[in-house]
């Protein structure tokens, strides 16, 4: 599965489901480099590589009311379907679970 494209997610958080967008790009190394883009603002996607499910494990720093945090975003693909979470690293904040599809 081609890792590479536009995603369109929903995230689900405690505060309810959020429209986020998510660019996932082959570098010319071969790596993948990406971002994401949400209501929280835009944001970019570091140490992408692809897992032994066929989809991805990334780091993401978040701007949460003035302050960064790092999250790891886990993720599987099947077919023109994604699924995974995010955790952000803030003590006893749930993972958020997203699906997405390719736009």
């Amino acid at each position: 599965m081609e890792l590479a494209g536009t995603w369109n997610l929903e995230v689900s958080t405690p505060f309810g489901k959020h429209p986020a967008t998510l660019i996932l790009e082959r570098e010319a190394n071969g790596n993948f480099g990406g971002h994401i883009d949400s209501r929280l603002g835009s944001a970019t996607l570091g140490g992408v590589s692809a897992n032994a499910t066929g989809g991805f494990d990334a780091v993401v720093t978040l701007e949460l009311q003035g302050r960064a945090y790092e999250a790891r975003v886990n993720a599987t693909v099947e077919g023109g379907r994604m699924d995974g979470t995010i955790k952000v690293n803030i003590p006893l904040a749930p993972p958020a679970r997203f699906t997405g599809t390719r736009g």
